[in-house]
């Protein structure tokens, strides 16, 4: 089954119609439910019962040319759609919705998911003819993003779809899965009424202390706790049920023993509660019989219309001032803020709660997404990405679910608002530590760190760095380029600040001032307002070793005061040096990093300018590195957008038909005609040579497309002289490298082709560079459309003065 969000945030699963009793009864219901008018827009006719042929028929023809799907509410169907053969091109399409479940976008959801599937089987258009004052499902149509053609003959509208992915549909379709799913989200993070499910009157119990933590928290709501033995837990009324609460209630807080979930749940469903969150553990995580009641719990929550947080996880927190929600485990609800926390492990969620209270970063919203049974790291994203309390995001991370769909949505995200990741299990060893807490395959590390940086996402190492940078972040300047000064009063300090600047790949903007050890005040407000100041400077790093506390807390004073003068002066002549998409309140500041040099704790601090906050870092190497992520971040917002380009000379229609006719999926590599006619449908050409002695001089690349487990079709380019790399080995890491997922935008193909070729390009004419990555478009659009295709190499690509010549191709089929 999969999961479906409604337009209403509701939750049902799509499944294939299977040809057995259950399924004829189930389908039998739906046509009984619905109302006559619906039966007559769909048969086109009066229609008093449907007749067991019918229901015969679509039991026992359901295949690659006859396919019906359902969306199930529990163990119930209220919807169906189903496409039939007209020819080899085409297929006529008709959908079904219980009355009761109409205007909830499942017509709609039906029509994309049938569309994908008619195309992986060939099929080109759908057509479907659709009654006049069937105006709902016209607009289901013409709101579908296709573009339609349509004719209208007597009281009958004849429609024809084509069924080819488009940037427009599908970004229309990215946004109606964002705002359902945003809305899905609603009850976790702004409910009205919590229920805590096993709340105990023991103070040591974990129900009884994540009640305590939502009272203490000052949660604006109401909130019951669930016991069945007790009149009331922490002096508030209990009740034996959520059923029993005599409000509707929102989110519904479980914390019971495994086994005692199940009964917990129906109760939930019977309730009517939208929104649940199980903190206990002995799920999947624990062993194959954990996993298939964590299976059933969420499909009897999916069949009743509610969202699931967990198992296994540590609750959640919104600190917004109208909501003041702490259902976690964390002592206390952390400021308000603008920082969203997701979190796939609960006890370093809760760590990073913990610090980010104790340095003074606000908080806005916080999940721990345990086993992402099914709300996942996807799904916060999309929530948080228009949540106007959220401006920032930080992710722990061990797994993708979908990677493919992460990268659509982080992409729109950073932009505007920056991500911050900590993606572990990166080794083997570490990977098989966390395999057992893992619902998804492990990802290649080196395809992840790619991932990240072509999304925008700034990716670290450590929960350490994840603060200094989001520190530097919160600060809210964004830098114009790399170039760092330094002002110090300690020579030592200087040089392995400089050090640390150029090992992270940042220019030092001119000679370190060095103030002297017997440096005032006023020396570094002087100094540090002048470099501001100073075109040629993009970040100041500002450095001192304090002789005593007094001196400390002056130069402190002296750097917000020099902040203060020069944002004071922006205001005035109207300066702007940040990026539009961020709000800078002082937008001709510069960011300032600070490192002093004296004992102290490993937390990073901050000076308090007024408007602007300076973040001082325990040490100056930490400053650096935070410095150059947040630069690399800056150069990305400042990049042109990308987009994946309308070519010419494509046809993906007979590239399929080729790969169809000649190749069994499976069969391995196909002819080398075969695979040179593929190719030239896309408009590829191939130069081969039975033989030929490589220069050690020569230039060549080599491509490969390959159908990763994980992240689906990965395109990699690799540059080289002389021999032709290991083809096998292809995707290892190497430093000539580049690597993305498909479908590759124009900005994906502009860097690959600058990271692996870099210097080679400046002595070959600009037309080669837009050669090569209009052959990086070709490949990638062949990968999206001709899904019988598993694996292309180009293994030996010479590149010249006139462009390039491909002389070894191959092409594998199978089963993606």
């Amino acid at each position: 089954m999969e999961r479906i969000i409604l337009r209403d945030g509701r939750v049902a699963e799509f499944r294939e119609l299977r040809n057995d009793q259950e399924d004829r009864s189930i389908i039998k219901e739906l046509f009984g439910h619905v109302s006559a008018e619906s039966l007559y827009y769909r048969f086109f006719q009066a229609v008093r019962e449907v007749s067991d042929v019918f229901i015969d028929n679509l039991l026992k023809n359901n295949d690659e040319s006859n396919r019906t799907l359902l969306c199930m509410a529990g163990d119930h169907a209220v919807g169906m759609g189903t496409y039939n053969r007209v020819d080899e091109e085409r297929a006529e399409v008709a959908f079904l919705v219980d009355d009761r479940m109409q205007g909830k976008g499942i017509g709609t959801l039906l029509l994309e998911h049938l569309a994908e599937t008619a195309w992986r089987y060939g099929f080109k258009h759908f057509d479907a003819d659709i009654l006049t004052g069937n105006h709902r499902m016209i607009e289901v149509f013409k709101s579908s993003g296709f573009e339609l053609e349509s004719v209208q003959r007597s009281e009958v509208i004849h429609m024809t779809l084509p069924l080819a992915q488009t940037e427009r549909n599908r970004a229309l379709q990215d946004t109606r899965e964002k705002l359902a799913t945003a809305a899905s989200l609603v009850p976790f993070f702004r409910p009205r009424t919590v229920a805590v499910v096993g709340a105990s009157r023991d103070p040591k119990g974990v129900g009884h202390v994540v009640l305590r933590h939502i009272l203490d928290g000052g949660f604006c709501g109401t909130v019951y706790p669930v016991n069945r033995s007790a009149q009331s837990v922490a002096a508030v009324q209990a009740y034996k049920s959520v059923s029993d609460i005599p409000e509707q209630v929102d989110l519904a807080v479980v914390v019971v023993p495994a086994e005692e979930t199940p009964s917990v749940v129906d109760d939930c469903v019977q309730a009517a509660v939208r929104a649940v969150v199980i903190t206990s553990v002995g799920f999947a995580e624990r062993d194959r019989e954990g996993a298939r009641s964590e299976q059933e719990i969420t499909h009897r929550l999916r069949g009743g219309g509610c969202r699931l947080i967990g198992p296994n996880c540590m609750g959640l927190a919104n600190a917004a001032s109208d909501m003041r929600l702490n259902a976690s485990f964390a002592r206390r609800l952390p400021p308000m803020g603008n920082i969203a926390i997701a979190s796939q492990s609960g006890a370093l969620g809760i760590t990073i709660l913990e610090y980010a209270s104790r340095i003074g970063l606000g908080v806005s919203s916080f999940a721990s997404m345990g086993n992402k049974a099914d709300v996942s790291g996807n799904d916060l994203l999309q929530y948080w990405e228009d949540d106007p309390d959220t401006g920032m995001i930080l992710l722990y991370l061990e797994s993708f679910g979908n990677p493919r769909k992460f990268s659509r949505i982080a992409r729109r995200i950073t932009r505007h608002k920056p991500i911050v990741a900590v993606k572990s299990a990166r080794s083997a060893l570490g990977a098989t530590v966390s395999e057992a807490r893992m619902t998804a395959l492990p990802a290649s590390d080196h395809v992840v760190d790619e991932l990240f940086r072509r999304t925008g996402i700034i990716r670290v190492d450590t929960l350490h760095e994840l603060f200094d940078v989001t520190a530097l972040l919160a600060v809210g300047s964004l830098p114009k380029g790399r170039r760092v000064a330094i002002v110090t009063n300690t020579a030592g300090g200087a040089v392995m600040t400089v050090d640390a600047l150029l090992k992270e790949g940042l220019r030092l903007a001119r000679p370190p001032i060095d103030l002297g050890f017997a440096a005032l005040a006023n020396d570094y407000r002087k100094v540090l307002a002048d470099l501001l100041r100073d075109p040629s400077v993009d970040a100041v790093m500002v450095i001192f070793m304090p002789i005593e506390l007094s001196t400390e807390k002056a130069i402190s004073r002296a750097i917000a005061q020099a902040l203060r003068e020069v944002g004071v002066l922006a205001h005035e002549t109207g300066k702007h040096t940040g990026l539009e998409e961020h709000t800078d309140p002082a937008p001709a500041v510069k960011p300032v990093v600070a490192n002093y040099l004296s004992t102290g704790d490993d937390f990073v601090s901050f000076i308090d300018a007024g408007e602007r906050r300076v973040p001082v870092y325990p040490f100056p190497e930490q400053a650096m590195r935070a410095l150059a992520k947040v630069i690399g971040y800056a150069e990305y917002c400042r990049s042109p957008r990308g987009h994946v380009p309308d070519l010419l000379n494509v046809d993906c229609v007979q590239a399929r038909a080729a790969a169809k006719e000649a190749l069994t999926p499976g069969s391995g590599w196909a002819p080398a005609d075969v695979a040179a006619e593929i190719l030239d449908a896309v408009g590829i050409r191939v130069d081969p040579l039975p033989s030929r002695v490589t220069a050690k001089t020569a230039l060549r690349i080599a491509i490969a497309v390959e159908c990763d487990p994980l992240f689906g079709m990965v395109v990699g380019l690799k540059g080289y002289r002389g021999d032709m790399p290991d083809t096998e080995k292809f995707f290892s890491v190497s430093e000539s490298q580049a690597i993305s997922i498909t479908p590759l935008t124009d900005r994906d193909c502009n860097d690959m082709v600058s990271s692996v070729l870099g210097a080679d390009l400046d002595a070959l004419p600009s037309s080669v560079r837009a050669d090569l990555e209009e052959l990086l478009q070709r490949l990638s659009r062949l990968a999206e459309e001709v899904y019988e295709i598993t694996r292309v190499i180009l293994s030996d690509i010479e590149v010249g003065a006139s462009g390039y010549s491909i002389h070894r191709f191959a092409i594998a089929a199978g089963m993606r």
